[in-house]
């Protein structure tokens, strides 16, 4: 069994041409949105411990980045903190994981992969939502 759709509307054919190129950038402009959301919440520091003799350097918050993946293929996000050349933000927020975080920092600082999965609930609405006002855009009756 087979089946040929041809489209003969000149219109009808552009618009899908212009949603079909519209999609891909949707994606990664919703994934920036949630990884600038992730990093905010990120960057936050607790209050400091009861009698806490440590000084905070500011390290982590100044350390996150948002990189652009090669090849238009979206974004990642990362701490690249460092102390005495050693990386150390596993121990503070925990690795990809949601592991790793050490003791004194548990439940003080949130874990990033929960805060990841958190912000990324949303994102199959959010896409729904601009794909359906792209569509409407080019010409679609979307309801």
């Amino acid at each position: 069994m087979k089946l040929s759709i041809r489209v003969r509307d000149e219109l009808v054919r552009q618009g899908l041409e212009n949603l079909s190129a519209e999609i891909p950038a949707i994606g990664r402009r919703r994934m920036r949105t949630i990884l600038e959301r992730v990093k905010r919440i990120m960057e936050a520091y607790p209050s400091e411990r009861p009698g806490q003799k440590y000084v905070r350097s500011g390290r982590m918050f100044r350390s996150w980045r948002i990189e652009k993946l090669g090849n238009n293929k979206g974004y990642s996000l990362g701490n690249v903190a460092q102390f005495k050349g050693n990386a150390y933000p596993q121990f503070v927020v925990g690795n990809a994981y949601g592991t790793g975080q050490a003791w004194m920092h548990k439940g003080r600082w949130p874990l990033f992969r929960e805060v990841t999965e958190k912000e990324l609930e949303a994102l199959p609405k959010a896409l729904e939502q601009e794909i359906v006002m792209v569509a409407r855009r080019e010409g679609f009756d979307t309801k």
